[in-house]
């Protein structure tokens, strides 16, 4: 008769208190015929209880001396203790006997699996926030050539920016989240439409960023915000941002008045930013605009409507523009402009000298107002050679004419 139980980290032993829970213990028989390959010996445990109530009609030698043995023992334990037989619990796979300890354990059991597919559903909802941020959907669309490398730069600011949380219907738009929109929408429309309409990812309807472009303040003069959006981008990076081109261009616009509901008020008369009510319709826009000379970027800075701009008006137009950037620690190198009379005649009397006699060389720098750095005057190339082209058309017959004049 073995004497423990063969069950690894099982305490039970044959004794009589163990048999009195039930608990005894028996051996296999052995056989001879049998390969030595085999345990020759092996213990089980076995609830007497349960296996009665399985096993009932069965009247074995065995059974009949148990039933006896437990007899006995209950008799002896009365006097130890009126409480029910204690299950046993040295087993980990043993259920417990008692259905209230049995419902506990599955309870804590349900509980455990319910902690694990919380775990497991928060692991994924985290994995899925990583693969949301900005930061890894740049790199899948440089992939793709969606974007090109500096809008990717550009966009590196908004890396931590997390775009599944707009999925909430509701949710109100943050700052940051309206740039990065903005942004992408204006540099990058294929990239915008792939994530938006490919992706599923909830970014605003293009008309909605069309909304939020008419609530900036667009009003004619200088335009401070891009300014002062330029400035941080010049403390962030002066290479970058540092050295500029200033272009100007007129533009001729059509005679409309018509009421403005952001501004609440009549737009179409002539508007030169100070505030002054003009009566007189507008039939040019002259627009300022900065080019960087280290990064392909450009942004408009100021603008205004105008019939019949001087040149003394011009010009100080553009002193402004030059002392407003350079207020921003933004340093002008050159301005851009097209071969208009106008326009020469600013330069002349900011310093250039682009009239002057043929055989002396041209002027084409003037002092900064503030510096007194030289700022250089380029006329736009192509602009000049459709003029050139202009010229040619008109005037070849009589040049023709005077050719075959002089050499017959």
């Amino acid at each position: 008769m073995p004497e423990h139980c063969a069950s690894y980290s099982c305490s039970n032993r044959r004794t009589i208190e163990n048999r009195a829970r039930g608990i005894t213990f028996h051996k296999f028989p052995k056989n001879k015929d049998l390969p030595s390959s085999p345990p020759k010996s092996r213990c089980i445990i076995i609830r007497l209880l349960a296996f009665i109530n399985l096993e009932k009609g069965r009247a074995t030698s065995t059974s009949r001396r148990a039933e006896e043995s437990l007899s006995v023992a209950s008799q002896d334990s009365q006097e130890m203790s009126t409480s029910q037989p204690q299950p046993n619990d040295d087993h980990g796979y043993a259920l417990p006997a008692s259905p209230t300890a049995l419902k506990t354990r599955l309870n804590e059991a349900l509980a455990r699996v319910e902690s694990l597919e919380r775990e497991k559903k928060n692991a994924m909802a985290r994995e899925k926030r990583a693969k949301t941020t900005v930061k890894s959907l740049l790199g899948d669309l440089r992939k793709k050539n969606l974007i090109n490398e500096e809008l990717q730069e550009n966009l590196e600011f908004y890396s931590d920016l997390q775009i599944d949380l707009m999925a909430k219907q509701g949710y109100e738009y943050t700052k940051d989240y309206r740039e990065f929109a903005l942004t992408l929408h204006l540099h990058g429309p294929k990239a915008y439409k792939y994530l938006r309409e490919t992706r599923h990812f909830p970014l605003p309807h293009p008309h909605t960023l069309q909304r939020w472009l008419r609530s900036v303040d667009a009003k004619p003069g200088l335009n401070k915000m891009m300014l002062d959006m330029l400035k941080r981008r010049c403390q962030e990076d002066q290479a970058k941002y540092g050295c500029v081109s200033l272009m100007l261009d007129a533009m001729s616009i059509r005679k409309l008045v018509q009421y403005n509901p952001h501004t609440q008020s009549m737009s179409g008369f002539v508007d030169m930013g100070d505030g002054i009510s003009e009566t007189d319709f507008a039939t040019e826009a002259l627009v300022f605009m900065v080019v960087g000379l280290q990064g392909h970027w450009k942004a408009p800075i100021a603008y205004f409507l105008t019939k019949s701009l001087s040149p003394e008006t011009q010009r100080v137009l553009l002193s402004h523009a030059l002392e407003e950037l350079h207020a921003r620690g933004i340093r002008v190198v050159c301005v851009t402009m097209d071969g208009h009379a106008s326009n020469v005649s600013m330069c002349n009397q900011l310093g250039c000298e682009l009239k002057g006699d043929p055989r002396e060389p041209l002027q084409t720098s003037f002092s900064h107002p503030l510096t007194g750095e030289k700022v250089f005057v380029m006329m736009d190339a192509c602009h000049m050679l459709k003029l050139a082209r202009n010229m040619l058309q008109l005037w070849l017959d009589l040049m023709i004419n005077i050719l075959l004049f002089v050499f017959v």
